[in-house]
């Protein structure tokens, strides 16, 4: 007979409790606590997805570990009134629920957060702008999957628009509007018919142009739009995020990401960030990091090609105990400090997790391997030679296989779903460029940022430049480990566009953000470089034209030119680890 999933505890639940934020707009919550003794510190749970995604939160054991749950739906989401507008409204609307939650009889005071992704943007917004008397009670966070800037960690990465992941994301949220829209009497059926057309096509929704005006989404939810026509950063997207705020926060964060989790830079540089600049001594030292063989939303340990091993899952790394005891520790009327060396990781290829006191590790040994003219990859520096040569076609554009994604399905499976794919059918096309090592004689740990510096020129008034690390086994297979992409007119990093001169050579620095691969004995690497990983990210028309109005009028086929001699050695900077 099943075991039946009863709480350890009697619970009090009450649906529906009516929280006013400054405004007057009423936000409601569900809470669960013990049915007696307390007061107990809260665990605050902030979500816009709605009572179903609310299921797989653990309060059972955070109530039976002694907390109260408060499970808030945000602005305009579940049951609480108001509009959603992403990210707008999140800071002020925390801030006045952790003040409600301190004012309750059955709270000591003390407050913890919870969450991934949105859940956990939620807990960062609140925490960097808290008033005093929440700063005081806001006592730890536990942020899964969570990025840094909006801007460059959500929306776009180094000037390349999400697109992949933000379609998606707009398509559930689209639904979820369409559905309270159609509740409160509203006739919904044009835009949910168009819904549903993209939601069994989205390959459909991917090509679509302009960007601007892609069916359903555009229409239904103005971030859509909002978010395409704000290509550069800037105000709009520094009065959204906590980015430039972080260094308000004054309590101690356990972030956890995965390896192949498209917000893992952001969760790297929260980490980073906080136990630089956090506001106190206390929130300083207690920053904690965990990094799995994980995706966005998958911790089985299983990914792309890959199973990693039972110990490399949620459960085999005994998370939810960890994520736990973070929360007891720190969330408490005599706060603690967590316990143990500050950074966990997994280290892929010996499958095992590690502990090390820093990110990145002290011991890295940061290692150029050069690309070659005759197609090889290795640590020797380059002498004249002849460049390498490729051409992109927008209409025909580069796909995406596997990486650091959050895309479903694919044109004939699953190559879309994120993860280590095999990249052999794609490094077939003539847009794509590979160098490949020797055979590898030892074990190589590669554990660390990796950063792709490219000296191309193009053709075109703009360009896109990808580049991958792959893992080459025995047998053939090209296992991608990390990819990243950037943007010609934004290759400066700033946010701010710099135009190119077509023909001329730029040198160009790839963020690839980072991974913990020990590449084998026997096993070879390979970078590849093209002009696209589409739909992961948008197409470059290649004449310059903004992401969001561009069309297939403005399609540029565009010749690029990759160097590799002694004055531009294109390398990849590999963090390698001595065994």
């Amino acid at each position: 007979m099943a075991k039946l999933n009863v709480p350890a505890v009697p619970l009090r639940v009450e649906h529906n409790a009516p929280i006013e934020m400054r405004d007057g707009t009423l936000l409601r919550a569900d809470i669960y606590r013990p049915a007696e003794g307390g007061p107990f510190p809260v665990l605050l749970i902030r979500t816009p997805y709605g009572e179903p995604m609310l299921r797989s939160v653990p309060f059972l054991p955070a109530v039976e570990a002694g907390f109260a749950v408060v499970a808030q739906h945000c602005r305009g989401t579940g049951t609480s009134d108001g509009e959603f507008s992403p990210f707008v409204d999140e800071a002020e609307d925390g801030v006045d629920t952790i003040e409600w939650c301190v004012r309750q009889p059955w709270c000591t005071g003390a407050v913890g957060m919870f969450g991934q992704s949105y859940l956990g943007m939620v807990q960062l917004a609140a925490a960097a702008s808290a008033t005093p008397a929440v700063t005081e009670a806001l006592r730890g966070l536990v942020t899964i999957v969570t990025p840094a800037d909006y801007h460059w960690g959500l929306a776009y990465r180094q000037g390349a628009f999400a697109l992949g992941q933000l379609l998606g994301w707009h398509m559930l949220k689209t639904l979820q509007e369409l559905g309270y829209r159609a509740a409160s009497g509203q006739d919904v059926s044009g835009d949910m018919a168009a819904l549903m057309r993209l939601m069994a096509d989205p390959a459909s929704g991917y090509r679509h142009l302009p960007l601007r005006d892609t069916p359903a989404v555009s229409g239904v939810l103005p971030s859509w739009r909002d978010w395409v026509e704000h290509e550069e950063a800037g105000d709009y997207w520094s009065a959204l995020s906590y980015t430039t705020t972080r260094d308000r926060i004054a309590a101690p964060v356990l972030h956890v990401g995965g390896w192949f989790d498209l917000f893992l830079g952001g969760t790297l540089d929260n980490f980073t960030t906080l136990t630089r600049d956090a506001a106190t001594e206390r929130a300083r030292r207690g920053q904690r990091l965990i990094i799995g063989p994980w995706t966005h939303a998958d911790r089985s340990g299983t990914v792309g090609e890959l199973h990693f091993g039972s110990a490399a899952s949620d459960q085999g790394a005994r998370l939810e105990q960890t994520q736990l005891d973070f929360l007891r520790r720190t969330v408490r009327d005599d706060p603690q400090e967590p316990q143990g060396p500050p950074v966990r990781l997994f280290v892929m290829g010996d499958n095992v997790w590690r502990d090390e006191n820093e990110w990145p590790l002290a011991r890295t040994e940061w290692t150029p391997w050069y690309l070659h003219a005759d197609g090889t990859l290795s640590p020797d520096a380059p002498s004249e030679s002849e460049p390498s040569r490729f051409t992109y076609d927008p209409a025909d554009p580069t796909p995406t296989v596997g990486g650091a994604t959050f895309l479903a399905g694919g044109p004939g499976g699953v190559e879309w779903t994120a993860g280590p794919r095999d990249q052999r059918a794609v490094e077939a096309r003539p847009d794509v460029l590979s160098f490949t090592s020797a055979e590898l004689t030892e074990d190589l740990e590669v554990t660390g940022p990796v950063t792709m510096t490219l000296y191309a020129a193009t053709s075109a008034a703009d360009t896109d430049f990808t580049a991958k690390l792959v893992d080459v086994w025995p047998d053939g297979r090209a296992l991608i480990v990390v990819d990243g992409i950037v943007r010609a007119r934004y290759r400066d990093g700033t946010g701010r566009p710099s135009p190119i001169t077509p023909g001329e050579a730029h040198e160009y620095t790839i963020d690839l953000i980072a991974t913990s691969q020990v590449f084998k004995a026997g096993h070879r690497l390979r970078v590849d470089i093209a002009g696209a990983s589409f739909p992961q990210f948008d197409r470059n028309p290649g004449n310059g034209s903004p992401s969001a109005t561009a069309t297939e009028e403005d399609f540029v086929v565009q010749h690029q030119t990759v160097f590799h001699d002694g004055a531009r050695p294109s390398h990849i900077t590999l963090p390698v680890i001595p065994r």
